[in-house]
């Protein structure tokens, strides 16, 4: 069975889907096995049969649009400082993979064109970046790929996604919820999340796959929403997510959650 277009359950989109199956999303591509947010982390998700693949854009200090997760540099290349303050020809030249092993030396930040580019794959992009002008670089660059259908937008900068909306009433848009305090009973967590879901005109909503019950899925599907269960770690997690009946799942480790997903 393979990958195909079918409408999701708000009226008006399409998206990359498994029929028949949860839809995985590779959390900053195969980052278990490859440095996160690089172009061999997206190859590697897509090869080991990933739906869609999860990064984060930001803007460089000439606009340039690079797909790094961290506002500064310092954690996933060798370079330092903050992205929004280095040029991207200074960003384009640093190493991305070496700290994540040797044989991922000389790996690069890849443009957020480059990651369009892939083929046959979905698209969650997380908007890292502030500012009209970065919304509509970033709406321009997915529109000239032609990837308007295969991308949800996401982040926690929730007047930018609103925006967004206003910009591309079309456009897909997630929202996220934090995890579960621990003081929080279960019941106050499933209120606050259905509520502020409820009011949010976004289309998905993200849920830390630990926090999913069938409950908050079932009132979610409920309002029109897909159901996004996030980060699962362990293959717990996975399963919890598909016992809840979430539409999609990300996680760092893609042979793990596809193992308990599609058992051959």
């Amino acid at each position: 069975m393979g990958k195909v277009f079918q409408s999701g359950p708000t009226a008006g989109h399409r998206h990359l889907c498994w029929s028949g199956h949860m839809l995985l999303v590779a959390h900053r591509g195969a980052s278990a096995v490859a440095p996160e947010n690089t172009l061999s982390a997206f190859r590697a998700a897509i090869e080991a049969g990933a739906d869609a693949i999860e990064f984060d854009v930001q803007a460089s200090a000439d606009g340039q649009l690079v797909v790094v997760h961290d506002s500064t540099l310092d954690r996933t290349t060798d370079g330092t400082g903050a992205v929004f303050e280095t040029d991207g020809a200074t960003i384009a030249g640093l190493d991305a993979g070496g700290w994540f092993s040797p044989g991922f030396a000389g790996e690069r930040v890849p443009t957020l064109e480059e990651v369009l580019a892939l083929d046959g794959v979905g698209f969650e992009l997380e908007l890292k970046g502030y500012g009209v002008a970065f919304l509509e670089a970033v709406l321009h660059a997915v529109r000239a790929a032609h990837a308007l259908d295969r991308v949800e937008f996401t982040g926690w900068n929730l007047p930018l996604l609103a925006r967004l909306k206003r910009l591309e009433p079309s456009a897909r848009t997630g929202l996220f919820s934090s995890r579960q305090p621990e003081w929080m009973p279960d019941p106050v967590f499933e209120h606050h999340v259905v509520g502020t879901a409820a009011t949010s005109g976004f289309d998905v909503a993200h849920v830390y796959a630990g926090d999913l019950t069938p409950s908050i899925s079932q009132r979610l599907h409920g309002l029109g929403l897909e159901v996004h269960a996030n980060d699962a770690a362990s293959a717990e997690d996975v399963r919890r997510a598909m016992r809840s009946g979430a539409d999609r799942l990300s996680a760092n480790d893609v042979d793990l959650a596809l193992q308990v997903m599609r058992p051959s």
